[in-house]
């Protein structure tokens, strides 16, 4: 049975590590790239998420809201340094990459699939953990099968095994002339690679955020989800369409927002399938997924790669002492807060940190501060311990020479 599909669109998410001694010239150099915008998100233009993220963490993520409080015309006059000190002063900023018009592309063959590349944009934390989203759709086809075909492909276009991916997929504008050039792009923007490998972070493969919604006539009240289901975990596994082994789900999370609304939630992403049965699911829905919850998923898998960069950090006893603060003021700043008060939020971010192990990590890189907080006290308290013992002998030998020279006068 092939599915049609109402609307959809897929995201592609890469992280990637900036040094932190490199992360401010990083930041300059995006402000000073004539492609870079720096994004603004105002309380009015961006109201659903300044209601849906709570205070301190929407103050974390979105710190520039307090600067889209002023008008278009007095921001743009910002003076470079104060908006350079700004962004580099935030916990996190975020940029959008100008593509010019949304490019177009079509993956190779006669029968290949069209897709276009809507919009880019680049998130880094000061910490110098950062993010490249990818948004696209793919174009001229109403089948599902299309749609998990090209998730698969495109998912490794900036795979450094192999360039397969290239022989599959054709930009066909002057954007970016071939998906190779965007894979250049791709790693202009990023850069080296080699902080991200450290932490064991695959610069191989895109996670994957998509969302689609098929026509009714496949899910409603008569034809039960149960029908759909394998096509259903084929899309949140991210496997192609022509898949037929058993599905190891094991690390799948299936959250449901309701009675036609199911997400996949897994190593390799999340993956949004809904049923076009209630209009909300084609309107409001695609707009919540790509905005308030699409920023939860960046801020969870900040936190996973966190922990991974400061267990890192406490291998090395040159970076103890820094790290064992920085993990303090992360506890203090982020852990211990909750990203949102909406249920459906509440809902997915439980789900989100089960799969990424987040609590497991946190508890091990806490075990990892307390031992190193241990050798340091027990380090601090040898170094004391002999220079007391020195003090000791040399107040000896002192009083020693003033009893001689003492007895001498007598």
């Amino acid at each position: 049975m092939e599915l049609k599909m109402k609307y959809h669109y897929s995201y592609f998410i890469y992280p990637y590590i900036i040094k932190e001694n490199s992360y401010n010239k990083y930041i300059q150099n995006l402000l000073k790239n004539e492609k870079c915008t720096p994004k603004f998100f105002e309380r009015e233009k961006d109201l659903s998420i300044y209601k849906y993220f709570l205070p301190t963490m929407r103050d974390y993520m979105f710190k520039s809201f307090n600067i889209g409080k002023l008008n278009n015309t007095y921001r743009s006059r910002l003076d470079e340094k104060l908006r350079e000190n700004v962004f580099k002063s935030s916990p996190c900023a975020i940029f959008e990459y100008n593509i010019g018009l949304d490019a177009q592309a079509k993956t190779a063959g006669e029968d290949g699939i069209f897709f276009k590349i809507h919009k880019m944009e680049i998130l880094c934390f000061k910490t110098g953990i950062c993010f490249l989203l990818l948004k696209t759709s793919i174009e001229d086809t109403d089948k599902f099968s299309d749609l998990l075909n090209f998730n698969v492909k495109f998912r490794d276009i900036n795979s450094e095994v192999s360039n397969d991916g290239y022989n599959n997929i054709r930009i066909q504008t002057s954007t970016f002339g071939d998906i190779k050039k965007l894979s250049e792009i791709i790693r202009e923007i990023t850069g080296s690679m080699d902080e991200a490998k450290k932490i064991d972070v695959d610069i191989n493969r895109f996670l994957t955020y998509s969302y689609v919604c098929i026509d009714q006539e496949y899910w409603n009240e008569s034809k039960q989800f149960s029908e759909i289901e394998k096509e259903y975990f084929k899309f949140a596994n991210v496997l192609n369409s022509e898949f037929n082994s058993s599905f190891n789900n094991e690390r799948l999370k299936t959250v449901n927002f309701g009675k036609y609304i199911k997400l996949g939630v897994s190593s390799s992403g999340i993956n949004l399938i809904t049923s076009s049965i209630s209009t909300v699911n084609y309107t409001n829905l695609p707009f919540e997924f790509e905005n308030e919850y699409l920023y939860t998923y960046i801020c969870l898998l900040y936190q996973k790669l966190y922990f991974k960069k400061i267990l890192n950090d406490f291998d090395k006893p040159i970076r103890q002492v820094k790290a064992r603060k920085e993990f303090v003021e992360f506890t203090n700043d982020v852990w211990v807060h909750e990203i949102t008060a909406v249920d459906n939020g509440t809902l997915l971010s439980t789900e989100i940190k089960e799969v990424l192990e987040l609590k497991k990590l946190y508890e091990t890189a806490k075990e990892q501060y307390d031992v190193t907080y241990k050798n340091f006290k027990m380090k601090n308290s040898d170094i004391l311990n002999r220079a007391v013992l020195v003090l000791l002998a040399a107040s000896i030998v002192t009083n020693v020479v003033n009893f001689i020279n003492l007895y001498k006068l007598k």
